[in-house]
């Protein structure tokens, strides 16, 4: 385990569809170093991030992706057999970020959805965001990547979803360092000795 880092940073994005179809939608991505050997991930998965926006609400769409040596995709085999640049995914709207402090897990967050918590332009909140579980070999020299979009990416074929007129023109931004910790929990298993 890494320390968090003290530094402050934040990236911002447009929160309105993509500019052309069939591209990739406006969002950030972050990308691991090579993974030094065979990695496996197999479990539950949270993304914590700390956000805010210049709109009182925002989705947040994330998607897990298996990168290869060459920089492509690693593609999956989706429900109804076509290839996915997906490992997987996960969705949260920030106004409803509310936890179940009774049914949430460290590595399970159980939302209440029994309130709508509005966003403040410019206030950063924590949101969690359950990402769905997974069992994945992540291969020697390939890299995981995650992209946060406020609309579904890569790898959701047919069920492509952006309902958020109210954020058209909004912009979006995501914090990290010092008190406000941005991060993903991922399970990683150990390697058999």
């Amino acid at each position: 385990m890494k320390a968090a880092p003290a530094k402050t940073a934040k990236v911002s994005c447009p929160a309105g569809p993509a500019t052309r179809p069939g591209k990739t939608p406006r969002g950030v991505s972050f990308e691991t170093p090579p993974m030094a050997e065979d990695t496996e991930i197999t479990g539950p998965i949270v993304l914590n991030l700390w956000v805010s926006s210049t709109a009182e609400d925002m989705d947040i769409f994330a998607t897990l992706r298996n990168i290869g040596p060459d920089g492509n995709d690693v593609c999956e085999v989706g429900q109804q057999g076509e290839p996915l640049q997906c490992v997987t995914k996960g969705w949260l709207r920030a106004s409803h970020r509310k936890l179940d402090p009774e049914k949430s897990l460290p590595y399970r967050p159980y939302h209440a959805h029994d309130e709508r918590l509005w966003l403040k332009p410019g206030e950063a909140v924590e949101c969690q965001v359950e990402i769905w579980p997974t069992s994945m070999v992540f291969r020697k020299g390939h890299r995981l990547r995650l992209d946060v979009s406020p609309m579904d990416g890569v790898g959701a074929q047919h069920f492509t979803h952006f309902h958020a007129d109210y954020n058209q023109g909004a912009e979006t931004t995501i914090h990290s360092g010092g008190d406000r910790q941005s991060y993903l929990l991922l399970p990683v298993i150990p390697p058999k000795k």
